[in-house]
């Protein structure tokens, strides 16, 4: 069986997100899965262990993932997300049909 191109955190961004007034998304910067490991522990995310959904940073958490980013000053009365996106080779979005394989080369997770 052919592993799924998206196990365990691979082949993904994160970014983290803005929304400042008048619907104003505004990405602040690109986390990798190294940045993730240390901070999807503190977001309540159910069985989604690779936050592959759009996740609220709460303000709790804000300075940890702010750290994440040198030089980033996240303000606390903005609203700021972590949203998952695929990254492939190629940066082609995939959408696949039943049994169609990944484009590219994807390495095995």
């Amino acid at each position: 069986m052919r592993p799924y191109p998206f196990h365990e955190g691979k082949n993904v961004t994160w970014e983290l997100v803005v929304w400042r007034g008048d619907f104003e998304r505004v990405v602040v910067a690109a986390l990798g899965r190294e940045e993730i490991v240390q901070v999807r522990g503190d977001f309540d995310r159910g069985d989604d262990e690779w936050m592959y959904n759009v996740y609220a940073v709460p303000d709790a958490v804000l300075s940890t993932v702010a750290d994440l980013v040198p030089g980033a000053h996240l303000d606390r009365g903005l609203e700021h997300f972590i949203e998952a996106r695929q990254d492939l080779p190629g940066g082609e979005p995939w959408f696949p049909a039943r049994g169609e394989l990944p484009p590219g080369d994807v390495p095995p997770p």
